[in-house]
C-alpha cells in the first residue's frame, strides 16, 4: 500500500527560515537546489462528514500548473512521526479522480460514500523544498511551508517545516529533524493542516 511517511516542526519565527535552508548539513545532503512551488488546496468531505468519521481525507490541489487529487486514511504515530496511507492521481475533478484513486489501490468504499463531495477548507501556501540523500542511503524531501489556513471567514497563518520519507528507512530523515529541532530551536507539530483546518472550524 502507498504510504506517507513525515516529520511536521514548527518554527519559532521567519527568522528562523533562512538558516534551515542554508544549514550545511542540509547543503550537504541536497539532491539538487531548493525551488518553490506555490499550492492551493481544498479539502471536501460529504455533507454529513463520513470521512471525518474514518478520519480520511481527500484533497484537490493546485501544485503550480498541475491539479493532484489525493486521498489520505488513517494513520499511526511514533512520537512526530506520521505514516498513513496516502494515493494521488492527476484529476481536476472527483468524478474523474475517485475511479483513479481507488484503481490506484484506495478504499473502495469512496465510490459507495453518500456524495455530493463539498468543500470544507482552503490551504493556500509556498512550498520550498528540495530532495535530499541521507547518510544511510535513504531520501527524504525538505521543504518549507509559509501560508495560510482558510475556512469560511476563519483564517490562521502557519510557518512549518516538513521531512518526508521519500525511499529507504526513517531512521536517517528522523535523526536530521532532530538535529534540526534542536540547533534551530524548532517544536514538534503533531496535526496535519488538514487538522488543524478542522479545529479552525470547529473554533467559535
Amino acid at each position: 500500500m502507498p504510504t506517507e511517511t513525515e516529520i511536521k516542526l514548527r518554527l519559532p519565527g521567519d527568522w528562523a527560515a533562512p538558516p534551515i535552508l542554508e544549514d550545511e548539513r542540509v547543503a550537504a545532503y541536497l539532491m539538487r537546489d531548493f525551488s518553490d512551488t506555490e499550492m492551493d488546496a481544498v479539502y471536501y468531505d460529504t455533507e454529513g462528514g463520513e470521512l471525518d468519521k474514518r478520519q480520511w481525507s481527500l484533497r484537490l490541489r493546485r501544485e503550480g500548473d498541475v491539479s493532484v487529487a489525493s486521498c489520505k486514511t488513517a494513520g499511526t504515530r511514533d512520537g512526530s512521526m506520521l505514516t498513513r496511507g496516502e494515493w494521488q492521481v492527476r484529476a481536476e475533478d472527483w468524478e474523474t479522480a475517485l475511479p483513479l484513486l481507488v484503481e490506484e489501490g484506495a478504499p473502495s468504499s469512496l465510490l459507495s460514500l453518500p456524495g455530493p463531495f463539498v468543500p470544507r477548507c482552503m490551504i493556500r501556501f509556498t512550498r520550498t523544498a528540495a530532495p535530499l540523500r541521507l547518510p544511510d542511503g535513504s531520501t527524504a524531501e525538505l521543504a518549507l511551508d509559509r501560508g495560510t489556513l482558510s475556512a469560511g471567514e476563519k483564517q490562521e497563518t502557519f510557518l512549518e517545516l516538513e521531512l518526508e520519507l521519500l525511499t529507504g528507512d526513517p531512521g536517517g530523515m528522523a535523526a536530521l529533524a532532530a538535529y534540526l529541532e534542536s540547533k534551530y530551536a524548532l517544536s514538534k507539530e503533531y496535526n496535519s493542516k488538514y487538522a488543524r483546518a478542522l479545529r479552525l472550524i470547529r473554533s467559535r
